[in-house]
């Protein structure tokens, strides 16, 4: 019940941005991180990646498992080559496409985002889409892309644990730079502590299972 009152203090108390953002990817996934203090969210502590959300793809016969067998190589995570999809209209600003991915147990520090991708959806509002397999994005800069539209797969480059999507949203074009914005996803089925919710508009906070409607 405590969760609860969380996320509905965070969805009363949330301003959503000037677009629709909808979950970069289909299927039910987790949020590992989300929401907007450090007990919840690791990334409130990086000002630009301020409400920051990690994502990972959900199976089994639970639907909760994140890995189909052992778990001991990237290809056994059910998020591993998933397609990331736009969450949001808007233009590619900047990509990159070549970095290895991670075997499990390694990270690429210097390189947090890995393989990205970067959109602008507004004056104030930049996407950006990490951790993302090498050799697999299809979208270029300058290219406009919508809602839904594919983007590359899930892969694990850069500074992470195993295959997982970051999705953040700042307010200027530098990586790292300015501060993160927090943005609410329509048209989305929430699971939290077994209740169901609906078709609902929310910020997302750690502990849900999360899908688009």
């Amino acid at each position: 019940m405590r969760a609860f009152a969380a996320v509905a203090l965070l969805v009363i108390s949330t301003s959503a941005c000037s677009q629709d953002y909808r979950l970069p990817f289909n299927g039910r996934w987790f949020v590992m991180q989300g929401g907007d203090t450090l007990n919840v969210n690791d990334h409130m502590a990086a000002t630009a990646q301020w409400y920051g959300i990690d994502f990972a793809k959900v199976g089994g016969a639970s639907q909760r498992s994140l890995t189909k067998s052992s778990g001991t190589a990237v290809e056994d995570f059910y998020s591993w080559g998933e397609p990331v999809l736009s969450p949001v209209d808007g233009e590619v600003v900047a990509i990159r496409d070549a970095f290895a991915d991670n075997v499990l147990g390694a990270k690429d520090a210097q390189n947090p985002t890995g393989n990205f991708v970067e959109i602008r959806a507004a004056s104030d509002q930049y996407v950006f889409l990490a951790h993302m397999q090498r050799h697999s994005i299809v979208v270029h800069a300058g290219q406009r892309v919508a809602r839904g539209d594919p983007l590359g797969k899930c892969g694990n480059s850069g500074n992470t644990d195993f295959p997982h999507v970051h999705m953040h949203v700042q307010n200027v074009e530098a990586f790292g730079a300015g501060t993160g914005q927090r943005v609410e996803f329509s048209a989305i089925d929430v699971e939290l502590t077994s209740k169901h919710f609906i078709d609902v508009k929310w910020p997302l906070i750690r502990g849900l299972f999360v899908s688009n409607h």
